[in-house]
């Protein structure tokens, strides 16, 4: 059974694989699949990701996180259900 949330914290791959860094690089993450079984929308939801945080990131001075976040519990796509945060606008 394919686990892409293991496949993307993969020790054998990636330094620290449990931290959240926007900046590692390379990201080898396979996300949006590999090979002959590539996400066919990878590319425009990369662009409306980066589009969003363009304008996101414009607006806010600071992001705090303020409480414990909350994952979704799947053996499929996951991700967060709950990040409490503080924003302080530009």
């Amino acid at each position: 059974m394919l686990l892409h949330q293991s496949g993307n914290r993969d020790a054998d791959i990636f330094d620290d694989p449990d931290a959240f860094r926007i900046d590692r690089r390379p990201n080898k993450q396979i996300a949006f699949g590999y090979g002959p079984h590539m996400c066919i929308g990878q590319h425009l939801a990369k662009l409306e990701l980066r589009v969003m945080f363009e304008e996101l990131l414009s607006q806010i001075r600071s992001i705090e996180i303020t409480g414990e976040r909350r994952v979704v519990q799947t053996n499929f796509v996951g991700g967060l259900r709950k990040l409490p945060v503080r924003l302080e606008l530009a």
